[in-house]
């Protein structure tokens, strides 16, 4: 990610920075052709970097969510019950969010609404996903 210079202090090393309401945590900056190049703790491959390509940075404390309101890395590597799998991304759409499951090598998305994910248990580390044909099947 390439920073412009006016905008330095917002990425001292250590510093958390959102994009796409993730948190990322400076890991180190350096001068590159355009600006300056940031290093993301949890950014560890140039596909992770892809994924945040040309995305906002937002510079912000977050917001006091709402009872069932989560953050999407609240919810990513959170287990899938009843059926198995992971919750491996979150896709923000028009109508509602989905989730991204992988289950068995092969990934899925599941509508984030209350009719199919009932319960949400961060804490005890899983989602319960209520198995509907056509939806929660993984496709090749």
């Amino acid at each position: 990610m390439y920073v412009d210079p006016a905008d330095l202090d917002y990425f001292d090393r250590g510093s958390t920075v959102f994009i796409q309401d993730r948190p990322l945590v400076v890991r180190a900056i350096r001068p590159a052709h355009k600006g300056y190049q940031v290093a993301f703790v949890e950014i560890v491959d140039r596909e992770g970097a892809e994924r945040i390509r040309n995305q906002d940075v937002f510079v912000a404390e977050r917001r006091t969510l709402d009872e069932q309101e989560f953050w999407p890395d609240q919810l990513v590597g959170l287990k899938v019950r009843p059926g198995g799998g992971t919750v491996v991304d979150v896709v923000h759409g028009a109508a509602q969010d989905r989730l991204v499951v992988e289950r068995d090598g092969a990934r899925f998305e599941v509508p984030f609404v209350d009719e199919l994910v009932p319960t949400v248990d961060v804490e005890a580390g899983y989602v319960e996903v209520i198995e509907i044909e056509g939806i929660s099947e993984p496709s090749d």
